[in-house]
């Protein structure tokens, strides 16, 4: 019986997992409600399953608490204001969608050159996070250093962009994928994003792929 508890055999460990994903996930979603906190939440759901889910470290929710209160005063204003571009942005999208629908003449091309471009400030905003769970940055530093990584990893910076949005929209539309899909993106992000990290730091301060 005392080998059936064993907190080290594969049943619990995965069920310890699987608590950390819902754990983590409702967590990220409570404290981003404010919607400027966005970034923090994000920074620290990164920080935590980087660390943990995938890095074997201890506490994941607790990683979590101590990231999010560290990277929340930096982060708030570039979440107001790239979030701010962002919708603006995706609603210059939304006109172009229903110009392609009403028939208008040249909608469908001018749709598919501006969702390949929204490539870029997206990317940049998806680099911040995990760039601001691992580095310092002033806040103009952190954009321009996003900007570099969106560029150099370009193809790494489409992944993050289509998985986050894959994501987004099957909560949307299903919603009961929000207790699972926010961790589960940050552990897909963790697979280009430590690759890339790798590049700019010493091996042992990175998780093993």
């Amino acid at each position: 019986m005392a080998s059936l508890f064993d907190q080290e055999r594969p049943l619990w460990r995965g069920l310890g997992t699987l608590a950390d994903v819902l754990v983590l996930s409702a967590m990220w979603f409570t404290v981003s409600l404010p919607l400027f906190t966005l970034g923090a939440s994000t920074t620290a759901l990164y920080d935590a399953v980087s660390h943990c889910l995938r890095g074997g470290d201890s506490g994941p929710w607790r990683r979590f608490l101590r990231t999010f209160r560290r990277e929340l005063p930096p982060s708030s204003l570039l979440t107001v204001v790239f979030g701010f571009l962002l919708v603006l942005l995706y609603r210059g999208l939304a006109l172009l969608w229903r110009g392609q629908v009403a028939g208008i003449s040249g909608a469908p091309v001018m749709l598919a050159v501006y969702a390949v471009a929204l490539i870029i400030p997206t990317g940049m905003f998806l680099w911040m996070w995990p760039l601001l769970s691992r580095f310092t940055f002033t806040p103009l530093a952190l954009v321009k250093t996003a900007l570099q990584f969106t560029f150099a990893h370009l193809l790494s910076t489409v992944i993050l962009v289509v998985v986050t949005l894959f994501s987004a929209l099957v909560t949307a539309w299903l919603l009961f994928p929000m207790l699972f899909l926010p961790c589960l993106t940050a552990l897909v992000w963790t697979v280009p994003v430590e690759r890339a990290f790798r590049r700019h730091m010493p091996p042992e301060d990175t998780p093993e792929a």
